[in-house]
């Protein structure tokens, strides 16, 4: 942990997400950058979402073509789809980058990063939590896009006919133009895994550090008699200077959660919940293009390895959203853990107010109406495999 020693830990454990989000063309640099970079940037942003956006259309055109061939239109959905979600996640980075500086600005305050020796393993464990999860990501995208382009190489080795999930106005299997196409494909859409899985692992984290925050409020509520105590028997301060001065931080750092978790909620909940609304019919999808595969294909193996990415990315939501009600419901019990019979009766009553306010837990929602939770990700996943089992039976029949 000594290698973080002078940092604010808070803001740590995102720094390796913005860095690829800017990398990536989603997020502007910081104001501190000279203004000719901060134009070119805000170019270069420009045009990896016109890319994107131009890919979209391709394989909306595509789907349009073959809509009468369910096959295809199945093979071209899944892709189409986890391109729709990352273009409505990207509008939410690209329409609101104050809002979510000002969330990164409290990650930085001295509220999020107040340096005792007890946050430290709390806060430490997020930041490598953090870049352990957006390493396997992208490298999970990165090998299952270089998977996806194997097999329709194999086929035009073999003099086999490819078609791709996007509109081209030429023959794709003519030499040339079939490498052309191919390293298009996989450009584009290893673009796309990136952009994805970060956006995904930005959002569970700013999750992930309310989490944290609260366990680190839980702690300095839970020890606040204690070590003003101590502190007192230690200085020249009186045990109520003390108990003021810290009750007050606690205060203002709960009003600092509070405030990040609904910046948070304003931001992301609604491109969560269309997240949420696409994954069902992801998952549905890419389970039916599943069916008349080799289990030994690299085909196989890709279209596995997309399927763990898009249940993973729901799951941490999921859990992570749930771990934040969870430890928000156990305000109360460190409140009543505090020694707070050797409180004075003034500061029993302040006790008593702030009890009243932390009844109301706070439940991250996607939408503002989906609760996130693992009830929530479970009836995800039941409902996919229901849309599954309807598209199974419908292809029989």
């Amino acid at each position: 942990m000594a290698e973080y020693d002078g940092e604010l830990l808070s803001y740590l454990s995102l720094t390796p997400h913005l860095k690829v989000l800017r990398n990536c063309g989603i997020f502007p640099l910081d104001s501190t950058s000279p203004n000719i970079k901060k134009r070119l940037h805000g170019v270069y942003i420009c045009i990896s979402f016109c890319l994107i956006m131009l890919y979209t259309l391709l394989q909306i055109i595509h789907v349009f073509q073959v809509r009468t061939d369910i096959e295809k239109v199945m093979d071209a959905m899944f892709l189409l789809l986890t391109f729709l979600d990352c273009i409505f996640k990207q509008v939410m980075f690209m329409k609101k980058p104050h809002k979510i500086l000002e969330i990164l600005n409290i990650m930085k305050g001295p509220s999020f990063n107040q340096g005792l020796a007890e946050h430290r393993p709390l806060l430490v464990r997020t930041i490598n939590h953090a870049r352990f999860l957006l390493r396997l990501f992208n490298k999970l995208c990165i090998l299952t896009c270089f998977l996806w382009i194997t097999l329709p190489i194999y086929l035009h080795l073999n003099n086999e006919i490819v078609e791709f999930t996007i509109w081209v106005p030429f023959d794709t299997n003519e030499n040339s133009k079939f490498y052309i196409v191919i390293s298009y494909v996989w450009m584009q859409t290893t673009w796309l895994g990136l952009n994805n899985s970060t956006m995904d692992i930005f959002i569970v984290y700013l999750f992930a550090q309310i989490k944290t925050q609260i366990c680190i409020l839980r702690l300095n509520l839970e020890n606040l008699v204690s070590r003003c105590q101590e502190e007192a028997r230690n200085t020249s301060h009186s045990f109520t200077q003390l108990l003021e001065l810290r009750f007050r931080g606690i205060i203002y750092h709960y009003n600092q959660i509070i405030k990040f978790s609904k910046i948070n909620e304003e931001i992301f909940s609604n491109a969560i919940l269309f997240q949420f609304l696409v994954s069902g019919w992801i998952i549905c999808t890419t389970a039916y293009r599943t069916i008349n595969m080799n289990p030994l294909s690299g085909e196989f193996l890709s279209m596995i390895l997309y399927m763990i990415c898009i249940l993973s990315e729901l799951f941490l939501f999921c859990f992570y959203g749930n771990e934040v009600a969870h430890e928000s419901q156990r305000l109360m019990e460190s409140a009543y853990c505090m020694q707070w019979e050797e409180l004075p009766v003034k500061y029993r009553r302040y006790l008593i107010i702030f009890m009243e306010r932390i009844k109301c837990s706070i439940l991250p929602k996607a939408g503002k109406i989906v609760p996130l939770s693992i009830n929530t990700f479970a009836q995800i996943v039941k409902t996919s495999y229901t849309f599954y089992t309807f598209l199974s039976k419908s292809n029989a029949n």
